[in-house]
């Protein structure tokens, strides 16, 4: 009977995965052998809607009301309460109640600039000519946040204007990827979602191959998935390409250009490999490599590559000042790419069709910019700027394409009040706490 409960449970745990994918409901059967030899029939379904919400609670939720949470912020302590379970206050709370931003696209054909957030866990839309004059919060157009939005750990983002859709992917925890509207707002379901392998950070779409291609920076993973721009469910990518020869190692950034039939990546450096469902067959003998750390880089590779396809070529070396190379565009007026430096507060920018260890031939970096954990770049060409994404305060600040040097940037969208401290939560999962120096320490 022990048995019979357990494959009851795996079953329905497998159903409430399909329907919050789907959106939907779910239903199967299974035969299996019981006691004394029995034939047993187990049915499991479930017919009404489930949102990741039922399963792991408001993603966006903060530990405290707003009440209290404007307490926790000005130092003050909350009211106790002595109840001995249930909906119990915290006494304080380390939080961060604005956004953090992440990915950023711009589309100046509809004047609109897109901001994923992975603090509160929301997409924000901004007029892109909105600015902070004096210090203020920017109000955005649109905020997609909610349980019913699926958002989580929100990482890259990218539009389709023909379409009028905005792509995000979730980096940690869901392995997602949603679709809304340009008009969408709120706690709205996305218009249709795919699952991606683990670890989903950057994605960038090919309008010449009607695809987007997504990288996995998950240490164990290190790939490059690309799906049809309709997929969704649990429909398959197209390509995969994953490999050692493949040279990537914790990618993050990635951009197709279509004009030159190529696909540039960022990667951080970490590398390990294990039997994923891409590479090998369990069924075969296989010696795992060890883990290493590489120097970070840039790879490019033609956009049809797939397999353990080698790049084309490689920008790295300490002579490129390459550090936590993150979000990755290009500008084909100039045929130049350009990248987001997040451990060196910088914009790097590189010839197309540089290789092996050189020289950005310019930079933005210096007190002047207000670059701080750059995370994402992109660029206008309508409009000639470029759009840098802050992790490391709560702005995003705009330059002109041809800037260089330690400049102010034109204009500013604050998510926060100007001089707001960051907590920088990433992704933080656990807690310890040091009692020699009163100091809690965070994994982040």
């Amino acid at each position: 009977m022990g048995r019979l409960m357990w494959i009851r449970l795996l079953l329905s745990v497998a159903l409430l995965s399909v329907a919050v994918i789907t959106g939907g409901s779910a239903s199967f059967s299974a035969r299996v052998e019981g006691a004394n030899d029995e034939t047993v029939t187990v049915e499991a379904s479930v017919s009404e809607e489930i949102t990741a919400s039922d399963l792991f609670g408001n993603p966006c939720q903060s530990p405290i009301q707003s009440g209290q949470r404007e307490q926790a912020v000005q130092g003050e302590t909350p009211v106790r309460s002595d109840a001995l379970g249930g909906d119990i206050q915290p006494i304080r709370a380390i939080e961060d109640p604005y956004p953090s931003f992440n990915g950023v696209a711009v589309d100046p054909d509809n004047n609109l600039v897109m901001l994923s957030d992975t603090n509160r866990k929301s997409l924000l839309v901004y007029d892109r000519n909105s600015r902070s004059r004096a210090g203020e919060e920017t109000r955005p157009l649109r905020q997609m946040i909610g349980p019913k939005t699926l958002i989580g750990f929100i990482a890259g983002v990218v539009f389709d204007a023909t379409a009028r859709e905005i792509f995000a992917v979730n980096n940690d925890i869901e392995d997602t990827l949603m679709v809304f509207s340009y008009e969408d707002s709120g706690n709205v379901k996305p218009r249709r979602v795919l699952s991606v392998p683990h670890g989903a950070w950057g994605i960038s779409m090919s309008k010449a191959r009607n695809e987007f291609s997504i990288s996995i920076q998950d240490g164990s993973n290190n790939a490059v998935v690309t799906y049809g721009r309709s997929a969704s469910g649990f429909d398959p990518p197209v390509r995969v390409l994953q490999g050692k020869n493949t040279g990537l190692a914790d990618p993050h950034g990635i951009h197709v250009d279509d004009l030159h039939n190529e696909m540039m990546v960022t990667n951080w450096g970490s590398w390990n490999v294990t039997l994923g469902r891409y590479t090998t067959s369990t069924r075969d003998p296989i010696e795992l490599p060890g883990g290493s750390f590489r120097e970070p880089s840039i790879a490019i590779y033609e956009t049809t590559a797939a397999g353990d396809t080698k790049p084309l070529r490689v920008i790295q070396g300490p002579a490129t000042q390459l550090n936590w190379p993150t979000g990755i565009d290009f500008d084909p007026a100039a045929d130049e790419i350009i990248v987001a430096n997040n451990a060196d507060d910088s914009v790097l920018f590189f010839h197309r069709t540089d290789g092996g260890n050189v020289k950005p031939f310019r930079r933005i970096k210096g007190d002047r910019t207000g670059i701080d954990r750059p995370m994402a770049v992109a660029i206008d060409k309508k409009n000639g700027e470029l759009w840098v994404a802050n992790f490391g305060d709560h702005t995003a600040l705009v330059f002109g394409l041809k800037d260089s040097g330690n400049v102010a940037p034109k204009r500013i969208i604050r998510n926060a009040p100007k001089g707001t401290p960051t907590a920088g939560f990433g992704n933080p999962i656990t807690l310890a706490y040091d009692s020699k120096r009163d100091e809690l320490l965070v994994p982040n």
